[in-house]
């Protein structure tokens, strides 16, 4: 009887503290009824009533039956059965293309997703200012903030050259990054696996990011290696932590992964390593998605990043020397290893009749060695080839997916890999429903609140009153993620509504045209 008052005054209490300060509207733009409210914090769904009013949430209280008698509202959502939480927020993807083409962003708004966060592993449109007033002229289906890329402030400064930075280079990338955030940048990140960011040492980020922290920045990395060239994983995450920790700035490790056979197995190290930052007192956090292989450029990926100091067109004189030629093609053989060999590793587009073909298969097709393939394919100037590549394991996978400090994300650019399609459908279909790694409430955690918290997103990320009214209705058991390697551009299916900034979004499935996303910009602290 005891244990029954108990969970009884909880219950009762927890309803209190729901419709605290609540009270209905005699008039609503929009009327959500009977759902299963996740607010997208840490408290347990209740079975709720949301109203809004213009682009916000006036009304989050637990569900009455008279509602819809109570509130006179232009459109009403019956929620019931339905799983009802704020739009998910992708805190990491590569989406300029995207959205300054096919403003829409729809493959998105499909997978449950109102806000996106581009400008990663160090590249961003620059400036940045002109990128955020052509959003705001076209008009743009999500929600959209952005990070400044490390290097790109390199290359307005530097070029591609394969040097350190000067004093007086530091300077004037200094002053680059002050404006950056003057003009709403969320802070910096960094690509320190690729050209030119991999040719900067360790205090030229640090500098960086002191001034950055000064106006209440955030440190985003993709770092020096996720495999085992170069410094390797674990050292490259004791240096992204190591640069936080001299910047005094919070550190997000981007698309957290064990990449390559010689990784493998090493998540239980990186964990170790990030939580023992972590009880220092430092923010450190990590965003993820569920898949196995990563998509990335075929230079990138297949090349040492000696030979493309300069770009593209440096590289490829390169190949013409038959000295660094024979040394490229010696070095390579240890990266295909590494990335999964010939025989897994899939074109996905830009090559021409060998797209949408192993590498394997594309080599055998021009009768050459898998190397010579790819010598042959990075010569050809009308071509520049797109890889998905299995380079992880789902031991990793999922050991990191279950740390309270991992956030989704999609590290999406759409055509190329099916996650700018898929993630958070996969992460539902897969992830919460079938192997249950994740419980709904946690993956609804991570892909909100959790958001918005890490990258100070204002009255976003949540259900409640004041909030914009972001939202997601969805039946878990009926999302299908239907992207694949071979077909990426397929959109996610079961997400019943999508709402952006009060305006719906997405109805029974189907985009309905709406351009309601808004720029977010930092403020300057």
């Amino acid at each position: 009887m005891k244990k029954f008052v108990s969970v009884a005054a909880f219950l009762t209490s927890l309803l209190l503290v729901f419709s605290c300060g609540q009270r209905l509207p005699k008039t609503a733009d929009l009327l959500i009824t009977g759902g299963t409210v996740y607010d997208g914090s840490e408290k347990s769904p209740v079975k709720a009533d949301i109203a809004v009013v213009g682009n916000k949430i006036v009304y989050v209280a637990p569900a009455k039956a008279d509602i819809v008698n109570r509130c006179a509202a232009k459109r009403t959502i019956n929620a019931e059965g339905y799983v009802v939480c704020p739009g998910f927020i992708d805190p990491h993807d590569h989406l300029e293309p995207t959205l300054l083409k096919d403003r829409a962003n729809e493959s998105y708004l499909r997978m449950g997703v109102t806000t996106v966060i581009p400008g990663m592993c160090g590249g961003s449109r620059y400036p940045i200012g002109d990128f955020f007033a052509k959003l705001e002229e076209q008009g743009i289906g999500t929600n959209v903030a952005s990070f400044t890329g490390h290097n790109t402030i390199r290359e307005q400064v530097m070029g591609d050259e394969a040097r350190y930075a000067t004093p007086e280079e530091v300077e004037k990338m200094k002053e680059l990054v002050r404006q950056e955030m003057r003009d709403g940048s969320l802070g910096l990140s960094t690509g320190l696996f690729y050209v030119p960011g991999c040719f900067s040492e360790t205090s030229e980020v640090v500098e960086l990011m002191k001034e950055m922290g000064k106006m209440g920045g955030m440190y985003t990395t993709h770092v020096r290696n996720e495999n085992k060239f170069n410094i390797g994983l674990v050292n490259s995450i004791r240096e992204a932590l190591e640069i936080g920790k001299a910047a005094g700035v919070p550190v997000n490790i981007s698309h957290i992964k064990c990449l390559g056979r010689s990784e493998w197995y090493k998540a239980d190290s990186v964990i170790s390593l990030i939580e023992s930052y972590q009880q220092q007192g430092m923010k450190v956090t990590a965003d993820q998605y569920p898949y196995l292989a990563s998509g990335i450029g075929m230079a990138s990926a297949l090349t040492p990043a000696w030979c493309r100091d300069g770009g593209t067109k440096a590289m490829r004189e390169r190949f013409k020397d038959p000295e660094l030629l024979a040394r490229i093609k010696a070095e390579i053989p240890d990266i295909l290893y590494e990335r999964g060999g010939a025989e897994t590793i899939y074109i996905s587009k830009n090559a021409g009749e060998y797209s949408q073909m192993t590498l394997a298969e594309a080599a055998a097709k021009m009768k050459k060695s898998p190397v010579d393939a790819i010598i042959e394919l990075l010569s050809d100037k009308t071509k520049s080839p797109y890889l998905n590549t299995f380079i992880a394991n789902e031991e990793d996978l999922t050991k990191y997916m279950k740390q309270p400090w991992v956030m989704s994300c999609t590290d999406g650019s759409f055509g190329s890999h099916p996650r700018a399609a898929g993630t958070y459908a996969e992460l539902i279909k897969q992830f919460v429903v079938e192997k249950r790694v994740l419980t709904l409430d946690r993956f609804i955690r991570r892909s909100t609140g959790q958001v918005a918290e890490t990258y100070g997103l204002k009255n976003r990320g949540f259900l409640r009153k004041g909030c914009f009214a972001d939202i997601t209705i969805f039946k878990p058991e009926e999302v299908v993620p239907h992207a694949s390697y071979a077909d990426p551009t397929l959109f996610a299916t079961g997400f019943k509504n999508v709402i952006v900034n009060g305006e719906i979004a997405v109805e029974n499935d189907v985009y309905t045209g709406t351009l309601s996303g808004m720029v977010l910009r930092h403020e300057v602290k």
